[in-house]
């Protein structure tokens, strides 16, 4: 692919749990992901990944086995989002009696349903700032580079708050 001057390859991990890809239907182990990534990178090509947060039975445990997973696998870029459902998926099935809807569909799409009972879009921006402190700090501190001590610092700090956020906001429901 490399030579067709493809430089990334992103892939739909979702999570780095797998009791969560078990709950998705995604037919694809944590470790295959990883083992995906690392033949990508052997092969000169980036990797992205995709990511999902809030899946339906998601909990901590969950959360910071994507965050290892991200830390393990090493892609080059990753995105996230909160888990919205699309009409006429098994998810959507699954959580329909709680969706709230946009109230004009012309005016909106499957990203503005709300679920209810799901934590609240705050709580998903301190989880994914922390996955990002806590992967920019392992990628700090595998790189072995000199002068770190200071960002090191910053990052941990990064974390705690995070952290703080999290558990200020854990109470806090969508919809």
């Amino acid at each position: 692919m490399a030579e067709l001057r493809c430089f990334r390859i992103w892939i739909g991990s979702e999570s780095g749990s797998q009791r969560i890809l078990d709950r998705m239907r995604r037919g694809v182990t944590v470790e295959q992901v990883q083992n995906a990534v690392a033949m990508c990178k052997a092969r000169g090509l980036q990797t992205g990944m995709f990511l999902m947060w809030g899946y339906e039975g998601e909990e901590l445990d969950d959360i910071q086995a994507t965050i290892q997973h991200v830390k393990a696998s090493n892609p080059d870029i990753f995105l996230t989002t909160v888990a919205y459902p699309i009409q006429g998926t098994a998810y959507f099935d699954t959580i329909k009696d709680r969706v709230v809807g946009p109230k004009v569909w012309a005016e909106g799409s499957d990203r503005d349903f709300q679920i209810r009972g799901r934590h609240s879009r705050q709580y998903y921006q301190n989880v994914d700032r922390l996955l990002r402190a806590e992967v920019e700090l392992d990628r700090l501190m595998n790189a072995e580079a000199p002068g770190q001590g200071i960002a090191v610092g910053e990052l941990r700090q990064r974390i705690a708050q995070a952290q703080e956020g999290m558990k200020a906001t854990v109470e806090e429901v969508e919809a």
